[in-house]
């Protein structure tokens, strides 16, 4: 899924359909619904909390309930800095995937019934 842009620390900013869905503002939720979003790289702690739309405080707060289960690793160090993504083998983490894959499906099943729905085609003149 492509990730919407979002202002850091916005709170009116465009959302995923993961967030969306839940209507729910939740921190722990923006930085997992972020890594699920970039599974492929790995990211120092400013960043995530920069590409999850939430401020390095709140990301500080609500860390250890991610790290300490395993949901996020630490993958290597550059310079001082640690880089962490999202622990793809953890059985947690495959739920999210798994439910993050199933609202896109239904909702691109949703458009699709819309675009082709008798009353929703473009009619040229």
């Amino acid at each position: 899924m492509n990730r919407e842009s979002r202002p850091e620390n916005s709170e009116d900013s465009e959302e995923t359909l993961f967030l969306k869905t839940f209507g729910i503002k939740s921190p722990a939720l923006r930085i997992i619904d972020f890594l699920m979003d970039n599974k492929a790289y790995d990211y120092s702690k400013t960043d995530i909390a920069k590409g999850a739309g939430i401020s390095r405080t709140t990301l500080s707060s609500v860390w250890e309930n991610l790290e300490k289960p395993g949901l996020v690793i630490e993958t290597r160090e550059v310079g001082r800095a640690k880089m962490y993504k999202l622990n793809l083998e953890h059985p947690v983490v495959k739920k999210f995937i798994e439910l993050d894959n199933a609202i896109c499906d239904f909702y691109a099943s949703q458009l699709e019934k819309q675009e082709t729905a008798p009353d929703s085609r473009l009619i040229v003149a």
